[in-house]
């Protein structure tokens, strides 16, 4: 008997451990406890602990970005992501959209054609105030960088978004492009098209229907000064546009955005290419 009970008394032992340490892990884990994570697109940060905090969740920055689209300040991504079911106690790593956009190094772009010019600026975040011409051999070359009015250096620091003015060649006999064809275009493409055909955007005379700024993002072109039609203008002038919240049957042609489309026929650089 005494034989035996020694015998019981080891796995009587190691059961209990185990019952213990089993309900100790599922007391530790919270077993069948989880929470669904908010949405916190566009709270800013204290909104989100805040949020975080009624569910046991807690937020940690861990990077920022830059973009116009939300407030500065707010949350514009999330891990994990809203709706996905966490443990209570879960960190959410957030990203948030910073006040200011980055400093970047102004890059060179004196002698690059035109195409190679905006063409860096794009890759670096920077944009286009004007095109602004004049006299020089080398048609449709960079012959000046300003901000603002000013000369920049290269390298100088400037912000990630800022608008750039690119002084560009017009040859020597004053040589004149063809009036591209704007309807059917939207702002922004409006503005890459006159960058590829060397003009500028004159004034947005007015926005038919729009209401909101939702409006005249989706808004396209009706009208434009001057037309297309057989119409050959400076280069950098500038085109006056009409906008209508209503598209119907407004759809540029299918070849709008290829680059050879408005290339100059007289630029120095398009030959060479």
């Amino acid at each position: 008997m005494k034989r035996w009970l020694a015998n019981l008394i080891p796995v009587v032992v190691a059961l209990l451990l185990l019952l213990g340490g089993w309900a100790w892990l599922r007391s530790y884990t919270r077993h069948n406890e989880v929470m669904r994570v908010p949405d916190l697109a566009g709270a800013s940060f204290a909104e989100a602990e805040a949020l975080l905090a009624k569910r046991d969740l807690y937020a940690v920055v861990i990077d920022s970005v830059y973009t116009e689209a939300a407030p500065k300040g707010s949350v514009v991504d999330q891990d994990p992501d809203a709706g996905h079911e966490v443990k209570p106690g879960r960190k959410v790593y957030l990203v948030l959209n910073a006040n200011q956009p980055k400093m970047i190094d102004m890059p060179k772009l004196v002698d690059l054609s035109k195409r190679q010019a905006l063409s860096v600026l794009e890759i670096l975040g920077l944009k286009v105030k004007e095109l602004q011409y004049r006299p020089d051999p080398c048609i449709d070359c960079v012959v000046a960088q300003l901000y603002k009015g000013q000369p920049i250096e290269p390298e100088s620091r400037i912000r990630r978004g800022e608008a750039i003015t690119l002084v560009l060649g017009s040859g020597e006999k004053g040589e004149r492009v063809p009036v591209p064809d704007l309807v059917g275009l939207t702002s922004a493409d409006v503005q890459l098209v006159l960058n590829m055909a060397s003009l500028n955007l004159g004034v947005v005379v007015e926005c038919q229907g729009c209401n909101t700024v939702a409006d005249s993002s989706f808004a396209r072109v009706r009208r434009q000064s001057p037309q297309a039609a057989n119409n050959r203008i400076a280069l950098g002038s500038t085109i006056d546009i009409w906008l209508t919240a209503d598209t119907a049957g407004l759809r540029p042609a299918s070849d709008w955005n290829e680059p050879g489309r408005y290339a100059n026929p007289d630029s120095l650089y398009e030959q060479s290419e």
